[in-house]
């Protein structure tokens, strides 16, 4: 009697010298680009070489035994090794799919190479074990390229054109304990709560914007560098703190240009936003006590007047060296905030030295 899960589709296949130079994962996917490179007629011609799409979720359908991230995290190994280019080859800023094409120059995919395991070989680099699948995502994708094969329900999973039906085990798989795949939206809202002084629940709204955006290739990380820089930008801004939940930062509308604008503001080393103004880097964020600030202006050319702390000292002399006294009331008012703001930050340096 045939067992009802042996060749109900055809089978998924791949050499073991493959498995053994980029992970067995690696290697699976790696196979899978190939059949879509070489056995169909999908995807485009760019700069010279074939490139093919699918979605992380209709990944996921040809790949029923892997979660999310380790299909993810597979394809950043062989990114990583240097066997898989991936770009977002379309440049239209709303369009963030990824495309795949094999590097079949590198030598890792070459016959001819015997490689030893070391610290720098691609077994080193490999971050383990795989994820457990999340049984609520195993809904399949209604717009999924795949069809059937022998009049199964089953997606037609492909084969490689290399007849090798040598089984591929590890003694180590049947010990190995499998650990939980961790909630990234969930990491994501903790962090978010946490920085913006927030106590959001896990609601389907909430969760929702955040799932969402995960699904559309953005990471956790991603999706905490947004919250970092509006944090930065509008926590204490009165106007602005309103804004700062996770409807208004991971909508669709808005999550690509937060992101966008967070990427560049990291590059610039963080700055910090002072009354709506990001500080140039070496620039120190000081806080302007502006009634202190006025009753100085008023006293500053009076007879016997002493300054009373280090930001009236420097602004005396500041004022005294520009002239500030020959001006009128109304320019000499606008010429002392600009020294006071200029004195209280050569303070700040000076504490800061």
């Amino acid at each position: 009697m045939s067992s009802l899960l042996l060749l109900k589709t055809r089978p998924q296949i791949v050499i073991p010298e493959l498995a053994v130079r980029l992970g067995l994962n690696e290697a699976l996917l790696l196979q899978q680009v190939q059949y879509w490179l070489s056995e169909t007629t999908s995807g485009v011609e760019y700069e010279g070489r074939r490139w093919i799409y699918n979605t992380i979720e209709e990944w996921r359908v040809q790949f029923p035994y892997f979660s999310e991230s380790t299909i993810k995290r597979g394809f950043n190994n062989l990114k990583k090794f240097g066997v898989l280019n991936i770009e977002q080859i379309n440049k239209r800023t709303h369009d963030r799919t990824n495309y795949y094409s094999i590097n079949y120059e590198h030598t890792l995919l070459s016959d001819e190479v015997k490689l030893n395991s070391s610290e720098s070989s691609p077994e080193a680099i490999r971050t383990g074990q795989n994820d457990l699948i999340d049984k609520r995502k195993m809904n399949r994708s209604n717009s999924t390229k795949m069809t059937s094969s022998n009049g199964a329900n089953c997606p037609d999973l492909t084969e490689s054109t290399t007849e090798n039906t040598q089984e591929i085990t590890t003694e180590s798989n049947s010990s190995c304990q499998v650990h939980a795949e961790p909630d990234y939206a969930q990491i994501v809202l903790e962090h978010f709560n946490k920085s913006t002084n927030s106590s959001y629940r896990d609601g389907k709204t909430t969760m929702g914007h955040i799932r969402a955006r995960l699904a559309e290739n953005y990471t956790a990380d991603n999706l905490i560098l947004v919250t970092d820089y509006t944090t930065a930008k509008w926590l204490n801004d009165a106007k602005m703190s309103d804004y700062l939940r996770p409807k208004t930062l991971f909508s669709p509308e808005n999550c690509m240009e937060y992101f966008e604008k967070a990427q560049k503001w990291h590059e610039a080393g963080r700055p910090a936003c002072v009354n709506g103004r990001w500080l140039k880097p070496g620039e120190v964020a000081v806080d302007i006590n502006t009634v202190e600030r006025d009753t100085t202006f008023t006293k500053i050319f009076s007879t016997g007047w002493r300054p009373e702390n280090r930001i009236q000292e420097i602004a005396k002399e500041m004022a005294s060296k520009s002239g500030l006294g020959r001006l009128n009331e109304h320019a000499g008012r606008g010429a002392w905030r600009a020294i006071w703001q200029q004195a209280a930050e050569l303070a700040a340096k000076e504490v800061t030295a």
